[in-house]
């Protein structure tokens, strides 16, 4: 796993051109179109891979870490033009980044879609 999400979202930051998939165990695990500037997870996969999404959102500790980590992740996602989405059990449970409101903190998801959301984060 990474150290730092900060990195990745670096990475993402200068992808200009070009598409991307990261499959694991013939799974796929992310899915990334630069030109559409779109980053899609798939949750079993990541899961299938030994990574915890939670984690990552986590970064820097602290008892607000799970919200404050979001919030940054999909703040810095908007601001470089793109938009991830989380997809579990063959559907979108989260969406973060360009395109969401603001009001929101640039995150979505469907509340009738929270239960895959909470499975694919655990």
């Amino acid at each position: 796993m990474m150290n730092d999400i900060s990195s990745a979202l670096d990475l993402l930051a200068v992808v200009s051109k070009g598409k991307a998939t990261i499959t694991v165990g013939g799974r796929t695990l992310v899915r990334m179109d630069a030109d559409e500037k779109v980053l899609e997870v798939d949750a079993e996969g990541a899961k299938q891979a030994g990574l915890h999404l939670l984690e990552f959102a986590r970064q820097g500790g602290g008892t607000l870490a799970a919200v404050r980590g979001p919030l940054r992740i999909a703040g810095a996602l908007s601001q470089n033009g793109w938009k991830l989405t989380v997809q579990s059990e063959g559907e979108k449970v989260l969406s973060m980044g360009k395109g969401t409101s603001r009001l929101t903190g640039r995150i979505s998801m469907n509340p009738l879609k929270a239960r895959k959301l909470m499975k694919a984060l655990g």
